[in-house]
């Protein structure tokens, strides 16, 4: 019964201190690195919405060449806020 109440005292002493621990900072490399991988993401979704507008343009021409009485579409225009 001891052991367990010495073992519980010490688990409550040191879990503030494990809450507070901090990683080290990331090393100029590691840093390089992420900041590649963000940019790579970031082409690969611009890459992603523009075959995704070509895609959407394609099958948008296909219905209007089988329905020619269908009214085009009017632009959105969006505000700059």
């Amino acid at each position: 019964m001891k052991r367990l109440n010495v073992w519980m005292l010490s688990a409550a002493l040191l879990s503030p201190t494990m809450v507070l621990a901090k990683l080290p900072a990331p090393t100029i490399e590691e840093a390089q690195q992420k900041a590649a991988a963000a940019e790579k993401k970031a082409l690969g979704d611009e890459a992603a919405k523009a075959a995704l507008a070509k895609a959407q343009d394609r099958v948008a021409s296909r219905y209007r060449a089988k329905n020619p009485h269908t009214p085009h579409p009017v632009p959105v225009i969006t505000q700059a806020k």
